[in-house]
């Protein structure tokens, strides 16, 4: 009997041990725990602007709608707004607009990050979080920054859009958006190292702009094609520029010797992936970033998110932030066998 109340007491003193070791556990494993178990607080309402390079871009208005659906379930005032063409003063005034009305957040993917600095940092001294997204600003002229992707990872992306049809010895064309365009010129830079070392022989005979239209893209394209008949290959890393490259290609009657790689929505550029002049193009989930965006933004005005560590953003999963960079996603290769499967 005593023998049996023995163990009866040491299995209970083990359990009590168990309990009160997986009781103190929060405290053992300290904010990383208690970061990820918490609710994200709602009950005060905010008022968020969401300011892309200019209005009517079909990649930003995927963001948009992203965002939109985000601000419901984050109890957000949201506001999109913008200048009508890729205009760093045109952000720079809506930014203005936005700091006299006081907003509690600006969020906004920069057409010049040195000429959006100061009118950002009134806003930050004035007590309001500015979170950038898609192309950066001055670091020290935001809070956070979520990059779309690793450069180095969408600058072999880009490369490898072409290089897999325009071979090895391809003459490249770049179209880009514009000079300025701080994500562009990461892309470019990153596409070059890339290039250089796995394709040495591949070169770039021109760099053009498009100034994120449409129009003035196709522009550039037909100048490209008409002035270098020998490129095989344009990589156009901007939504309106790939476009126009593509529109370009198709006008002067050159598909299947000209190849367009780059990225855009795949709404914009589905007939062209469909027809063959684009046969791959990387990029990511736009609404899904857009949704981020807002998450962060939420955090940001609560001061609920560290420039270093994870935070949790509901049904997008966790994220970790690094000296305030968060970087969203792998490149998300569309082609002709899956494009029908995303519409944005």
């Amino acid at each position: 009997m005593s023998m049996m109340t023995d163990n009866s007491t040491r299995r209970s003193a083990a359990r009590r041990g168990i309990s009160a070791t997986l009781a103190m556990l929060p405290l053992l494993l300290g904010t990383t725990l208690a970061g990820h178990a918490a609710d994200i607080d709602t009950s005060k309402r905010i008022r968020v602007a969401m300011v892309p390079k200019l209005v009517g871009l079909s990649v930003f208005k995927a963001n948009e709608q992203g965002a939109v659906e985000a601000a419901k379930k984050l109890n957000i005032d949201f506001l999109y707004t913008g200048p009508v063409t890729a205009s760093a003063q045109g952000q720079v005034d809506v930014f203005n607009s936005l700091i006299a009305r006081r907003f509690n957040v600006i969020t906004t993917t920069s057409n010049n990050p040195t000429q959006l600095a100061p009118a950002l940092r009134r806003a930050m001294a004035q007590g309001i979080k500015v979170v950038s997204y898609d192309s950066d600003v001055a670091p020290d002229a935001r809070n956070f920054f979520i990059q779309n992707t690793d450069y180095a990872e969408f600058g072999k992306a880009l490369v490898e859009s072409v290089a897999k049809y325009a071979g090895p010895n391809a003459k490249i064309a770049i179209l880009s958006s514009t000079p300025d365009a701080t994500i562009q010129n990461e892309w470019i830079s990153a596409l070059k190292k890339y290039m250089t070392a796995t394709y040495p022989k591949m070169t770039i005979v021109t760099t053009q702009y498009g100034q994120s239209s449409p129009s003035q893209s196709l522009t550039a394209g037909l100048n490209i094609l008409q002035a270098n008949p020998d490129v095989t290959g344009i990589i156009a890393p901007d939504g309106a520029a790939e476009v126009g490259a593509a529109a370009a290609v198709e006008k002067l009657g050159l598909k299947g010797k000209v190849v367009v790689g780059g990225c855009s929505d795949p709404d914009s550029i589905r007939q062209y992936v469909k027809s063959g002049i684009i046969r791959e193009t990387p990029l990511w989930d736009e609404v899904k970033e857009g949704e981020l965006v807002m998450y962060v933004a939420r955090l940001a005005a609560d001061n609920a998110i560290q420039r270093n560590g994870t935070f949790d953003a509901g049904d997008l999963g966790s994220f970790t932030a690094k000296d305030g960079v968060i970087v969203f996603s792998k490149p998300l290769i569309f082609n002709a066998d899956n494009i029908d499967q995303y519409h944005f």
